[in-house]
């Protein structure tokens, strides 16, 4: 059962973050995509946060997809903790580079650089 939580959710990132990329949010709002009170601070920064984060999960969510597939196929004893480390690792870097790119990029007012 496991097997599948592990291969699935790994597709399920995927799917979610290609339609992201695919769709970003187009107005700011509290529901759908990159919310910190920077990023929502003016349109520029939003678009600008949103097409950076969509990158970098779909580059996660293959590592995440492949590391399942790998832990699945070689039979890995505790695989669901490698998964879930691989995870939240992968999330706080998707965070972390955006967050980056940003202060690259942007001030703290949300003004480009």
């Amino acid at each position: 059962m496991l097997d599948i939580v592990i291969i699935f959710d790994g597709f399920l990132l995927l799917a979610i973050s290609y339609y992201y990329k695919i769709k970003p949010p187009k107005k700011i709002n509290e529901f759908y995509g990159f919310r910190t009170r920077r990023t929502m601070a003016n349109q520029d920064i939003w678009d600008t946060a949103n097409t950076r984060n969509a990158k970098d999960l779909v580059s996660y969510s293959w590592v995440l997809l492949i590391s399942g597939l790998v832990t699945w196929i070689f039979q890995i004893p505790y695989a669901i903790f490698i998964h879930f480390t691989v995870m939240i690792l992968g999330l706080a870097v998707a965070i972390y580079s955006t967050i980056n790119y940003l202060d690259k990029h942007f001030d703290q007012n949300g003004n480009r650089k």
